[in-house]
C-alpha cells in the first residue's frame, strides 16, 4: 500500500498562504484536453482518506459519475479530476476505460482501483482522449506540487475565476484544517449544480458523521443557488477526511466543524453564483413565513428558477408579480393581505430580496444570478 509520509503542506493562492489540511497533496498540470490551461488534477490522502460523495440526480449520468458512485464507500487514496471533456454519452465502451484510467492511477500509486475517484466536466458528447490522459498520470503521481490554486485552475470550464475556501478551527491538540475548491458557471440550479467542488478536511471524524454534515452543508449552499435552472450530467462533491487532526467527539467539537464546513461550502456556491455565465448581479433570496421548511426551500427554488423573475432582475424592474406567477406555478397559494416582497436598489451588484409567503414561521435562503443577453451569447457558441 502506497503510504508515503505526508508533511503539511504549504497551500496557496491569492496573495496568502495557508497550510493544506494535514493528510492530503495536490498535483495538476496541461494534459492537452483543452487547447491551453491546466485542465487535469490529482488529490492524493497517501494513508487514506474516508469518502462521502453527493452527485448528480441526472439519469443520464457521465461515465465518471457511474465509476466513483461505485468507489465512494471504499477508503480513498486518490482523486483524479480533468476538464475541456464531460466524458458522457460517447460511447457504452467508454465505462471500461473510465476504469481504466482509475487503474493507471492506482499503479502509479501502489493501491487499487477502487480506491480511486474520478470527476469530469466539460461537454457532453465529444470523444474522451483516454490515451493522452493515460499518458500523463505517471507524471501527475510522481512529485506533487501541492499548489491548491492550480488544481482549482485545472477544473475549470467557462469560470472566470478560481473558487477556493478554507477554513482553520481549533481541535484537541491542535488545529483542524477545510480546504474546499470548486467549479461551475453554468447549468447551474437548485439540486447541485454543474459543478464539481473538493473539500478537504483533516478531521477525524466517522464516515456517517461526515456524511451528515455533508448533506446538510450541500443543502445550504450547493443545493440553494441557481444560474439558469439546468441539471448537468456531471455534478458531484468529494467530502474528504483524512483523520490526521483530532476533533474530539463531543456535540460542541461537532458542530464547530459542521458550522466551519458549511461556511466553506456557502462560500464556494456564493462564487459559483457571482460567476454565473453573463451575470451581472447576484440576489440573495430570504424566504420567511413558510408552512415548512420544505415550503420555504420550495419558493426558493420557485423563484430563482423563475427565467422571466431573472430577466427582471437584469433589467432593475422591480416587477413583483413575476415572483407571484412562479410562487402559484408549485402550488404556493398566497393571501394579498400577507404576502410581502421587499428589496434593495435592484442597481447594486449584490441584491437582497425579501420574500415573506404569511404562511407560517420557516425560513430558508439561497442565490441566484440574472439571465442575460451575454449568457445567451456564451451558451449559444458553447462547443
Amino acid at each position: 500500500m502506497h503510504s508515503t509520509r505526508v508533511a503539511l503542506r504549504v497551500l496557496r493562492y491569492g496573495s496568502y498562504y495557508m497550510k493544506l489540511p494535514k493528510g492530503f497533496s495536490v498535483n495538476s498540470m496541461h494534459a492537452g484536453i483543452k487547447k491551453k490551461g491546466y485542465d487535469l488534477g490529482l488529490i492524493s490522502c497517501p494513508d487514506g482518506a474516508r469518502a462521502v460523495g453527493l452527485f448528480t440526480k441526472n439519469v443520464n449520468p457521465s461515465y465518471s459519475i457511474t465509476v466513483s458512485k461505485k468507489n465512494i464507500s471504499q477508503r480513498i487514496y486518490a482523486v483524479l479530476a480533468h476538464s475541456g471533456n464531460a466524458n458522457c454519452f460517447t460511447k457504452a465502451e467508454d465505462l471500461k476505460s473510465t476504469e481504466d484510467l482509475c487503474k493507471a492511477v492506482a499503479k502509479n500509486l501502489g493501491i487499487t482501483p477502487s480506491n480511486v475517484l474520478i470527476a469530469s466536466t466539460g461537454i457532453i458528447g465529444r470523444a474522451m482522449p483516454f490515451a493522452l490522459i493515460e499518458k500523463k498520470i505517471p507524471a501527475l503521481c510522481r512529485k506533487p506540487d501541492d499548489n491548491f490554486a492550480l488544481f482549482a485552475q485545472s477544473i475549470r470550464t467557462t469560470d472566470t475565476f478560481s473558487k477556493i475556501s478554507t477554513k482553520t478551527i481549533s481541535g484537541k491538540n491542535g488545529p483542524v484544517r477545510i480546504a474546499g475548491c470548486a467549479k461551475g458557471a453554468g447549468m447551474i440550479q437548485p439540486d447541485m449544480a454543474t459543478m464539481l467542488a473538493f473539500v478537504l478536511i483533516d478531521a477525524d471524524v466517522s464516515r456517517p458523521v461526515l456524511k451528515k454534515i455533508g448533506s446538510s452543508a450541500v443543502a445550504r449552499s450547493f443545493n440553494s443557488i441557481s444560474v439558469d435552472g439546468c441539471m448537468s450530467t456531471n455534478d458531484c462533491i468529494f467530502f474528504l477526511s483524512s483523520g490526521k487532526a483530532e476533533i474530539g467527539n463531543s456535540p460542541a467539537a461537532i458542530r464547530r466543524l459542521e458550522r466551519a464546513i458549511e461556511e466553506v461550502c456557502v462560500d464556494l456556491a456564493k462564487m459559483i453564483v457571482s460567476d454565473g455565465e453573463g451575470a451581472t448581479k447576484t440576489a440573495r433570496i430570504l424566504i420567511s413565513g413558510a408552512y415548512s421548511q420544505r415550503q420555504a426551500q420550495q419558493a426558493f427554488r420557485a423563484i430563482s428558477s423563475s427565467v422571466l423573475f431573472r430577466s427582471a432582475l437584469f433589467g432593475e424592474n422591480p416587477n413583483w408579480g413575476r415572483i407571484v406567477a412562479a410562487l402559484g406555478a408549485v402550488g404556493i397559494a398566497l393571501k394579498e393581505n400577507k404576502f410581502k416582497v421587499t428589496a434593495g436598489s435592484l442597481k447594486e451588484r449584490n441584491v437582497t430580496i425579501k420574500v415573506h409567503l404569511g404562511l407560517g414561521t420557516h425560513t430558508w435562503q439561497g442565490w441566484c444570478s440574472d439571465i442575460t443577453p451575454r449568457y445567451v451569447h456564451i451558451n449559444a457558441g458553447y462547443s
